[in-house]
C-alpha cells in the first residue's frame, strides 16, 4: 500500500430531488488498499458506489478515480474498473465460459481461452463451466459475478456485497481471492454488511450512518476502542445480526 490515491473525494453530495441523501463525504482510499465501506440499510453505501463509477452525477463537491472525474470520463474509468453491482447482470442464457470469455474480450484479451478457464478456476466454477447462468445457484451467480469483474487484472475494483448469498467456506474462499488479488497490488474497494468480514479482510474502514462519513479508519484503529461490532453498533445505534 501506497499514499498514492486511486479514489478521491472532497465534500461529496447528492439528492434525490430535494431528499440529500450523501452529505459532504471526504474520502480517500489508497493504491493496494483493502478498504471496507460498512452501514446499515439505507445509509448511502450504494449510492456512494454508483457516484463513483459515474452511474450518477455528484450534487456538489469533487471525485476523482484514477485520476479522472467518473462521470465525466465515465468510459474511461469503466475501462480500468473491475465492478461487482449489487445485483448481478450476467446474460442468463450464456454459459459460465462464454460468459468470462466475453468479458475478457470486451475488455480487449484476444486469446481468452487460458485466462478464463484460470478465473474460472480461481473462482472454483470449473465443474460448471458449461452450465447456462440461469441454471446457477445464487452463490455461484455470485463468484461468477468476481471472475467478470476481474477479467482484464483492473487496477480496481469495485464491489458491492461481494459475498452476499455464499454460503460459509466460499466466503473464506473469495476472501482468499481478495487479498492475492491486493498482495499483487490491486486495490479493492468493498461494501458489506457482514462485520467479521470487514474486520478480517480489510485493511481501512469507513462506516456511513444516514449519508455521512462518521468513522474512516485502519482495522487496528478501530480495535483500539473496541471491536469493530461494538463500534459500528456505537456508531449505528442500532443491533446487527453477524
Amino acid at each position: 500500500m501506497t499514499t498514492e490515491s486511486i479514489i478521491a473525494c472532497a465534500g461529496l453530495r447528492f439528492a434525490y430531488g430535494t431528499a440529500e441523501v450523501i452529505h459532504g463525504i471526504d474520502l480517500t482510499v489508497g493504491r493496494g488498499d483493502l478498504f471496507a465501506l460498512l452501514g446499515t440499510n439505507g445509509a448511502g453505501k450504494t449510492t456512494a458506489l454508483e457516484l463513483l463509477l459515474g452511474e450518477r452525477r455528484a450534487g456538489g463537491g469533487t471525485i476523482r478515480v484514477l485520476g479522472r472525474d467518473p462521470w465525466l470520463a465515465r468510459r474511461a474509468v469503466a475501462g480500468e474498473v473491475g465492478v461487482v453491482p449489487q445485483e448481478g447482470g450476467c446474460a442468463p442464457d450464456l454459459t459460465v465460459r462464454e460468459t468470462v470469455r466475453l468479458w475478457l474480450r470486451l475488455r480487449g484479451r484476444r486469446d481468452v481461452a487460458g485466462p478464463a478457464a484460470a478465473l474460472i478456476d480461481e473462482l472454483r466454477l470449473t465443474d460448471r463451466a458449461t452450465r447456462r447462468v440461469r441454471q446457477l445457484s445464487g452463490g455461484e451467480r455470485r463468484r461468477l459475478d468476481l471472475a467478470v469483474a476481474l477479467c482484464g487484472d483492473p487496477p480496481l475494483l469495485i464491489l458491492d456485497e461481494p459475498t452476499s448469498g455464499l454460503d460459509p467456506q466460499s466466503r473464506l474462499h473469495t476472501w482468499q481471492v481478495l487479498r492475492e488479488r491486493s498482495r499483487r497490488g490491486t486495490t479493492i474497494l468493498f461494501s458489506t454488511h457482514y462485520l467479521e468480514e470487514a474486520e478480517e479482510l480489510a485493511d481501512r474502514v469507513a462506516i456511513m450512518d444516514a449519508g455521512r462519513l462518521a468513522l474512516c479508519a485502519t482495522v487496528d484503529e478501530v480495535r483500539r476502542s473496541g471491536s469493530l461490532t461494538e463500534v459500528f453498533h456505537r456508531i449505528a445505534g442500532t443491533e446487527v445480526t453477524l
